[in-house]
């Protein structure tokens, strides 16, 4: 039977909070008679086949600590809105994440990269990630002094599931009512979960005797036995009842290094798991790479967070300020070399606004690997699905670029339905629906018409191809390769070759433009007004020319303002170096001959008449549809150009990130020709090996050897590829295919690296005793 306790509640709660192993939790519920006594412990969610929903969150332990940091910021959000005397689900609450934050906080659009880092700091101390336990088996507090809760409200809040507690909310983004159990599964063999809480005096509650006291309870996993056929989770009730005891505060906050458990909380939420299964390289101090992490799942939290290692490293400091991926790019920003966004109308779906950062080139792969690089789809701040960069490099052919681009794709502002049908409830991933295809597809068109990511993307290859093999030298090579076995002639075109493009590209001096421009106009506006003519089946753009400064419609103080009025849709917009393009859709039910007009209007607090343009769009008659796909090449032939052959050095393996055992890296050229400019490893480990072993062989045989027949089994390997992504019957499944052609190809490039060189010698002294 379980031990009763009253007066030494309070010290059963500071004890368990002190644990650092969940080891202690055990011996500390053994010694109060809690261990095995199944009649304190109640069901979560009141629910007794639980398992199915807690075991159903999040695949991460990153992903799944988010979670109750978002809590975090939902309950100091809903205190904030309580403190002054409003009911966070009345009309009279704010509408949204990003004005709560700026009617509360002060933050300018909610946006918490327009402040300082002091400011930054200031806030993150309403919420703080403490990483306590022991390096390799960390614990972790999330402690906040938000909304709290009385002990008789935990059954229907912190210990609930698949309630409605704060779907009524519209300023929060926990709606589900689950995800705060996804740390559950990542804390430890018993899945220990401590909450301690007090309601703060100012938010409404109910009329329960002890609605001022201190309530905690413990949540754990009762294995399966005899009787219980499948785990269940509970937590801790004696006698039913949460336990609750008296106190102004507790010493549930940081101190200074080491202190964990030194600064009083007086009302709010203290909750810790122990134990954490945090996926390798993350259990490392803190503030460094758990925060880069954390910065991706959060790329911008409405507010911010303070990360207090309180393990014994050894650091240069052990508190910092996450403030999400977005902040971060804007504190670099010398590390960044292009920068632009733009909203997305999605037709028959809604609006999204996306974003696209390309991060310089850096020789040092550790200062490059600070950014997270692919496509990130995210709502209030919080990433809810992702791609890799060889998503975008596949769909863009911005090879070049891929590796350095950042593309955040913010969909909170798509209708909630829309949100619910594409969103999966763990945040993790994205229903393969035709809405994604939808999203993606005017993502990556954006991406692909934007003439200075283009441009970048070219001139970036144009560097690289500066120590490639030329092309007379390939073509002399490829003939006499060709002469001795005519069915490689197969793997190349039988046209003219095609010289590769870009090599007249010129850096440019950096564009300096105006804050406040002082013209925003129609490009080469014809006397008598523009008439642009576009086909029913077709959108059309129309480029201006302004001295604004690069940014200008993006960045955090005194953006400008664009607005269009007119019948056809803006679908986009970009601007760079003094060029704008914005891009239009025609009304569904246009006809051909119709004419619309437009307006545009360009301000910024700069002005007191915004900048006017007026042209009108002529519905022209349907031009030809674009083949979904490239027609395969006549008579067997791969490219239309030889390939781009270069040699890399073991100082040059980060631009290709390369290691001593990679072979080869394909990247597709990113022009019209479909040229493919090709990496080879000169100082891969094996062939090293080999030149050092076969001294009676000259060195560079072996690496002709090498190189050309890497070149060949690659080109060979991408024949057969293309030739079955030809297969109509296959082709939805290559759209969907997350490892693409040239990665696969690199990836197999490694075995094949291994027995080229013994392949290639053995054959040839074959030869050469059979010609004797």
């Amino acid at each position: 039977m379980a031990k009763q306790t009253t007066n030494d509640t309070k010290e059963l709660c500071m004890r368990l909070l002190k644990c650092e192993l969940e080891e202690e939790v055990v011996a500390i519920l053994k010694e109060y008679g809690y261990w095995d006594d199944r009649s304190v412990w109640k069901p979560y969610g009141d629910i007794q086949n639980n398992r199915s929903i807690v075991s159903n969150q999040q695949s991460s332990a990153v992903a799944a600590l988010v979670e109750k940091l978002v809590n975090s910021i939902d309950a100091v959000l809903t205190a904030e809105c309580y403190r002054r005397g409003v009911d966070p689900k009345s009309p009279n609450a704010p509408q949204s994440m990003r004005e709560a934050t700026q009617e509360y906080f002060g933050i300018k659009d909610g946006r918490i990269q327009s402040l300082d880092s002091s400011e930054r700091t200031r806030f993150a101390q309403r919420i703080q990630l403490v990483a306590c336990g022991t390096k390799d088996k960390p614990a972790y507090m999330i402690v906040d002094d938000g909304e709290g809760q009385s002990p008789d409200q935990f059954p229907e809040t912190f210990l609930s599931l698949v309630r409605e507690n704060k779907i009524r909310i519209p300023f929060v983004q926990g709606k589900f009512n689950m995800g705060g159990t996804g740390v559950l599964q990542f804390a430890g063999e018993n899945n220990f979960q401590l909450i301690i809480s007090k309601r703060q005096p100012d938010a409404f509650t109910s009329n329960d005797s002890d609605k001022d006291k201190w309530g905690f309870t413990l949540v754990r996993r009762l294995y399966p036995d005899s009787d219980h056929p499948q785990s269940m989770f509970v937590y801790l009730a004696p006698q039913g009842k949460i336990l609750r005891f008296e106190a102004e505060s507790l010493p549930l906050r940081p101190g200074r290094f080491p202190q964990a458990y030194e600064g009083d909380l007086t009302a709010g939420t203290c909750i810790k798991v122990w134990n954490y299964k945090m996926q390798k390289g993350l259990k490392t101090i803190a503030t460094l790479d758990l925060r880069y992490e954390l910065e991706r799942f959060l790329p911008e939290p409405i507010l911010p967070i303070r990360i207090c290692e309180r393990r014994s490293y050894k650091a240069n400091y052990y508190d910092t300020t996450m403030s999400g991926l977005n902040a971060v790019l804007e504190d670099s920003r010398n590390n960044v070399e292009f920068s632009d966004s733009s909203p997305l109308k999605i037709p028959n779906l809604g609006d999204i606004q996306v974003r696209v950062v390309v991060i310089k080139e850096m020789e040092d792969p550790e200062k490059a690997d600070r950014y997270p690089k692919g496509l990130f789809f995210v709502v209030n701040g919080q990433l809810q699905g992702e791609e890799s960069q060889h998503f975008i490099s596949r769909r863009t052919n911005f090879a070049y670029l891929a590796s350095s681009m950042i593309v955040v794709a913010d969909c909170t502002d798509l209708p909630p339905v829309t949100r619910e049908d594409l969103f999966m409830a763990n945040r993790e991933k994205m229903r393969q629906i035709e809405e994604k295809t939808a999203i993606e597809d005017a993502i990556i068109e954006y991406i692909k018409e934007h003439q200075e990511i283009k441009r970048l993307n070219a001139l970036r290859r144009q560097k690289r191809l500066e120590s490639a093999i030329s092309q007379e030298e390939t073509a002399k090579i490829i003939q006499n390769l060709v002469k001795s076995d005519p069915t490689l002639a197969q793997l190349f075109g039988k046209g003219e070759l095609i010289r590769v493009p870009g090599k007249d590209i010129t850096e440019v001096e950096p564009f300096v433009g105006q804050k406040f421009p002082t013209y925003f106009r129609i490009d080469n506006e014809p006397k008598g007004g523009l008439i642009k003519h576009c086909p029913i089946n077709r959108a059309c753009r129309i480029e201006f020319e302004t001295d604004a400064a690069n940014g200008y419609f993006d960045r955090i103080e005194d953006r400008g303002h664009i607005e269009c009025h007119g019948l056809p849709q803006k679908l986009s917009q970009s601007l760079a170096n003094g060029k704008a393009i914005l891009k239009f859709a025609l009304p569904t039910g246009a006809s051909v001959g119709d004419e619309f007009r437009i307006e545009v209007l360009v301000s910024d607090v700069s002005r007191v008449e915004p900048f006017r343009s007026e042209f009108r769009i002529h519905v022209e008659p349907e031009a030809p549809e674009t083949p979904p796909h490239p027609t395969p090449p006549p008579g067997g032939a791969t490219f239309a150009a030889l390939p781009n052959i270069r040699e890399i050095y073991r100082d040059k393996w980060a631009s290709e990130n390369f290691n001593e055992m990679s072979a080869l890296n394909i990247k597709p050229g990113g022009d019209e020709s479909e040229s493919l400019d090709v990496a080879i490893n000169m100082d891969n480990i094996y062939l090293k090996n080999e030149i050092a072993r076969r001294k009676n062989v000259d060195a560079k045989l072996i690496n002709y050897w090498f190189k050309w027949g890497l070149v060949l089994l690659a080109l060979g390997m991408i024949n057969s590829e293309k030739r079955r992504q030809n297969d109509s019957d296959i082709q939805d499944n290559v759209n969907n295919d997350k490892e693409g052609i040239y990665e696969r190809i690199g990836r197999a490039s490694e075995g094949v690296a291994i027995t080229l060189i013994p392949v290639i010698a053995h054959m040839s002294r074959k030869q050469l005793l059979n010609d004797e």
